[in-house]
């Protein structure tokens, strides 16, 4: 739950978090609803044409489609990793106290 009261970095970073994580699922969908609609035609085609051959399977599209998308899926996965590191420093900052007591 993200507090109103929190600085606005801390806001920007984790809205940029949120942001980078749906793109990050969208891919995965993408990635997964191809590989369905390529696994489907290949099991009809293989039907068609009443061959024994070797079958691709699912996972192994989807696989194949993820590789080919890597330097996406990997670019998104780093901007991730470093956004919840600044959000972790910027909690770990947020619960400091801001000045110190003068004695």
């Amino acid at each position: 739950m993200i507090d109103v009261l929190a600085p606005k970095p801390l806001k920007q970073a984790i809205g940029a978090r949120h942001e980078i994580q749906r793109h990050l699922d969208c891919l995965n969908r993408q990635i997964a609803a191809r590989a369905g609609r390529q696994a489907i035609t290949v099991k009809v085609r293989s039907r068609a044409r009443r061959r024994s051959g070797p079958r691709v399977y699912y996972q192994e599209l989807a696989d194949r489609l993820a590789f080919e998308r890597w330097g996406e899926l990997d670019t998104l996965t780093r901007r991730l990793v470093m956004h919840e590191q600044i959000i972790d420093a910027l909690e770990h900052c947020t619960d400091a106290p801001v000045s110190p007591v003068a004695r």
